[in-house]
């Protein structure tokens, strides 16, 4: 078996809107992805248009939602 490489990431709670929705993050890097942990509303969360930046992500939803993302 191998060893996973090990990685920074940040948990936490999102508003995120059927618009595209700017979240702040504190990684310090562009992360290189995003999990869904939890949200409160059924429907679907996706990456918006604009690229990810080493503060922000940006993301919209199918219906507004809060989410727990976990990033890494």
């Amino acid at each position: 078996m191998s060893k996973s490489p090990s990685f920074d990431s940040q948990v936490f709670d999102a508003a995120v809107g059927i618009a595209e929705t700017t979240i702040a993050h504190d990684l310090g890097r562009v992360p290189l992805d995003a999990f869904i942990l939890n949200r409160t509303t059924t429907g679907i969360v996706y990456r918006g248009p604009t690229a990810w930046s080493r503060t922000s992500i940006f993301l919209r939803a199918s219906t507004a939602t809060t989410v727990r993302l976990l990033l890494i």
